[in-house]
């Protein structure tokens, strides 16, 4: 879908949903089967996907693990958050990159240390993105993008974020600067 019909289609959902707020309100579903040893089969209505945990964790290596899928859901509506809230906002976003790194400390999961969180402790998101727009513009995308996130408003507050950007201009990457972190979900 080209940009301009980005803008239009979630212009009108906005508007949409501004006049009749019952129009924003959902549900998702998925069902699970674990199946031999660790692996799961998860079914949505509109895809199928196996689930498990490498051979060095007990699984059989036979899909992805469940950090794998958190970290690229979290990613990918990130990037895609970017290019949205740029189309919205007029910015043209030519590329995005997102690396995500966790910390965390297995101790928590295996009931070895109860002062330690099972989960990550922190993630660290370093943005690339490629755009002839203002700084400013960009940031300004970047910050709306964030707080709006679904996927990141999903993540535990505890759980402490770090973010870089990095605007690119014709392949030189400009210096690096912090987004602010202290990203708080929609309602709060």
């Amino acid at each position: 879908m080209k940009i301009v019909e980005l803008k239009a289609l979630f212009e009108r959902k906005a508007r949409a949903m501004a006049r009749r707020p019952v129009f924003g309100r959902g549900t998702a579903q998925a069902r699970i089967q674990l199946g031999d040893g660790l692996a799961c089969d998860v079914e949505h209505p509109e895809r199928k996907l196996l689930v498990d945990q490498p051979v060095s964790e007990g699984g059989g290596g036979a899909g992805p693990p469940p950090d794998e899928l958190m970290r690229a859901s979290i990613g990918a509506s990130l990037a895609m958050g970017y290019r949205l809230w740029g189309a919205r906002l007029g910015v043209a976003i030519d590329a995005v990159e997102v690396e995500m790194t966790c910390e965390y400390d297995v101790r928590g999961q295996l009931g070895v240390a109860d002062d330690v969180t099972a989960g990550w402790q922190s993630v660290r998101f370093d943005v690339a993105i490629t755009s002839a727009a203002p700084e400013a513009a960009i940031r300004h995308v970047v910050e709306t993008a964030d707080r709006r996130c679904p996927m990141l408003a999903n993540l535990a507050l505890s759980v402490r974020r770090v973010h870089h950007l990095s605007i690119v201009r014709a392949g030189v990457r400009a210096t690096e600067r912090a987004v602010p972190s202290d990203i708080t979900p929609l309602g709060s």
